[in-house]
């Protein structure tokens, strides 16, 4: 029979490209929900699922039944490092308190589909050891990153009380489709493979800030949504994280540089990494999971 899923921040940047993966890779039904303070329904107004795709305009603090979800895929988030240092009480609400409260309905209700939860790297602060792996001690840098520590650790001590059934997957650094939106106010907070492209399109030098040198493990948005899926369908409760890179980096001032040879530098921002590099074998071995498009046919494609 096919699975029901529930996907949380659907219309968002990785939502809808889940969303859209989803559809052409399997024959389950999709309730998508997003309340549009980042995402649009623009991102997911080319979908045609056939009647399997239904989008709500709502909140997470609205859903109150999980009854008939196999699988509920929980995205929606305010995935913004610098402004969380300046709004920290509107991101604690939707990172930290919105998730919670899906936690709580499931026990609640006694209603446990599989909670296929979005973490990120940023967890892992300057990293002591590159490749990263998910035994990295956690050193967060920004309320974001904290924040969605935080989720981590409540269904860690929450398992030990209820048979909740989760996999988190720490994103490294997601870029693709709809990963800019030059519409949101925070754009400036968006995937800076999107905005490089963005800004080369618009005829508008790159802004490098620092000096560049700082490393990034890109993986493609459509990777990760082959890694959520993967988290839906093994068998078994994992109850563990598992990393989502490419498992190689590239500079700042290298991607630039492969993009534009207008640059600029702008100073750098406090509370972010030097370095992301994610080690990917216990996503390899425990989800059956591996990155499949490099950044170089990503911006060959992109680049003509």
């Amino acid at each position: 029979m096919p699975r029901r899923v529930l996907v949380t921040g659907a219309a968002g940047f990785i939502g809808s490209n889940l969303v859209e993966a989803i559809l052409a890779e399997t024959d389950w039904t999709v309730v998508g929900i997003d309340n549009f303070s980042t995402g649009s329904p623009d991102n997911v107004a080319h979908l045609d699922g056939r009647g399997r795709l239904t989008l709500e305009r709502a909140d997470v603090a609205a859903i109150d039944d999980l009854s008939g979800y196999d699988t509920v895929f929980h995205l929606a988030a305010l995935p913004r490092i610098q402004p969380s240092f300046d709004t920290p009480c509107e991101h604690l609400t939707a990172n930290l308190t919105n998730s919670i409260h899906l936690l709580e309905v499931m026990m609640r209700r006694r209603q446990f589909p599989r909670l296929v939860y979005s973490s990120s790297s940023a967890i892992y602060g300057n990293p002591r050891t590159t490749p990263t792996t998910e035994d990295e001690p956690i050193s967060c840098l920004n309320p974001y990153s904290f924040q969605k520590y935080e989720v981590e650790k409540y269904l860690e001590l929450l398992t030990q009380r209820h048979p909740l059934d989760y996999v988190a997957l720490r994103y490294f650094n997601p870029y693709g489709p709809r990963s800019f939106n030059p519409a949101n106010p925070f754009n400036a907070y968006s995937s800076v493979m999107g905005i490089f492209l963005h800004r080369h399109r618009e005829g508008l030098p790159l802004l490098v800030t620092g000096d560049g040198s700082q490393q990034r493990d890109f993986v493609h948005v459509r990777d990760v949504a082959r890694a959520n899926i993967r988290a839906a369908l093994v068998e078994g409760r994992l109850n563990t994280a598992f990393n989502v890179g490419y498992g190689e980096t590239m500079s700042i001032i290298d991607l630039a540089r492969r993009i534009s040879n207008r640059i600029e530098f702008v100073p750098e921002r406090p509370g972010e990494a030097r370095i992301t590099h994610a080690s990917i074998e216990r996503a390899r071995v425990g989800l059956g999971w591996s990155p499949t498009i490099p950044v170089e046919q990503y911006l060959a494609g992109e680049l003509g």
